[in-house]
């Protein structure tokens, strides 16, 4: 019988679903605010990613479709899936540097070029 200790060392410290209004960008944002430490770990179908974070800032990060900066891009464009924070030692992965402001608008700049380039593309070519 498991012990009540071990039960909530293996309780993530937050968990949910992702949502048009609460997006993987929400969920790392509040892992910053409340400076956390320990890995997020997050599914949607077949994908998955984790994010470490020491005291809020992000350390590493890594996807099956990416590793770094890229993971956290490709991740920040979900808008469903389920994740999870287990709080405690960050798993090692990929390392992510610079502050965390910085790569939010790193990953905003990245996801609005994407954005404007698939746009682009859709447009009727005018002949």
């Amino acid at each position: 019988m498991r012990t009540r200790a071990a039960a909530e060392i293996e309780s993530p410290q937050l968990s949910g679903r992702f949502t048009p209004s609460f997006t993987p960008l929400v969920v790392l944002q509040a892992c910053h605010l409340a400076e956390l430490t320990g890995f997020l770990r997050a599914r949607k179908g077949a994908s998955l990613v984790s994010v470490s974070f020491a005291a809020g800032e992000v350390l590493s990060a890594d996807a099956l479709d990416g590793e770094g900066l890229d993971a956290i891009v490709a991740f920040c464009e979900w808008t469903e899936g389920r994740f999870e924070f287990m709080g405690g030692a960050p798993v090692p992965g990929t390392e992510v540097s610079g502050p965390f402001q910085w790569l939010m608008l790193e990953v905003c700049r990245r996801l609005d070029e994407s954005r404007a380039a698939a746009s682009a593309g859709s447009l009727p070519s005018a002949s």
